[in-house]
């Protein structure tokens, strides 16, 4: 189906004339209150991305101390690492 360019723009203009018509605010009022709400995004986007940034350093802390435990472990022979000791430890470790 081919659509001609001169009903494709009727088509604009009269979508464009309609939402001048009935838009409920003026447009300086529309775009400040749309760049309220990017602001505001953009700030709860900021403080979720501390959030994540707080918590990978939690988990690096951890996953230092865990490696720092075996490494120590294996130098002095002390403890044994196997499968099943990796599978106590990863439940302690933060997630979600």
């Amino acid at each position: 189906m081919r659509v001609s360019w001169p009903v494709a723009i009727g088509a604009f203009v009269a979508g464009v004339v309609t939402g001048l018509l009935l838009a409920p605010r003026a447009g300086h009022e529309t775009r400040r209150e749309l760049a309220s709400k990017a602001r505001a995004r953009l700030h709860e986007l900021e403080e979720q991305l501390h959030g994540v940034e707080s918590h990978l350093r939690r988990l690096e802390q951890q996953l230092q101390a865990l490696g720092e435990r075996f490494r120590k472990a294996a130098e002095t022979g002390a403890w044994k690492l196997e499968n099943q000791d990796i599978a106590r430890e990863l439940p302690r470790m933060p997630h979600g």
